[in-house]
């Protein structure tokens, strides 16, 4: 069953990369374990990343972490397993997680939101592709039946 609140496909790459930061931030910086946490640091305004594992059931624990990043205008991504993204900041398993400080990884935070930034820009091509599609059927049609009243008549011209 795919979770209905992944707004985007983060690649194996993005996912790497955040997992690695989260570690990093957690061992010189600030971060906030938990989805009572996260939801605490984004309203806060002190989130500066949040990372939402895909496998957490019941989904509704999650559900609206990508609404509310949005609103707040916090960058998010998402990591296949909690069991990886607890494994990175000392526990079990985590639904997810808000990097509050970075400490000395500013360079590492920038392209991390640059690639993050990218990977749901391609997601908002492949939608802006699937909507172009009717429309580009539509625009054939219509040259199709301008089309059809032209050769009507050059069909009648020839008759008379």
């Amino acid at each position: 069953m795919e979770n209905t609140y992944v707004k985007f496909e983060a690649p194996e790459s993005l996912e790497k990369e955040s997992l690695d930061f989260v570690e990093n931030s957690y061992r010189s910086g600030k971060i906030k374990k938990g989805t009572n946490e996260v939801v605490k640091a984004i309203e806060r305004g002190e989130a500066k990343l949040v990372v939402i594992a895909e496998d957490v059931s019941p989904a509704d624990v999650v559900f609206y972490l990508p609404t509310l990043c949005e609103e707040r205008k916090v960058p998010y991504t998402y990591v296949k397993k909690k069991a990886d993204l607890g494994v990175k900041v000392g526990i079990a398993s985590a639904a997810s997680v808000a990097v509050v400080d970075y400490g000395k990884n500013e360079e590492a935070y920038k392209t991390l939101i640059s690639d993050i930034n990218n990977a749901r820009e391609g997601k908002k091509e492949d939608k802006k592709e699937a909507e172009e599609k009717p429309e580009a059927k539509e625009e054939k049609k219509e040259k199709k039946s301008e089309k059809k009243p032209k050769e009507a008549k050059e069909s009648e011209n020839k008759e008379e």
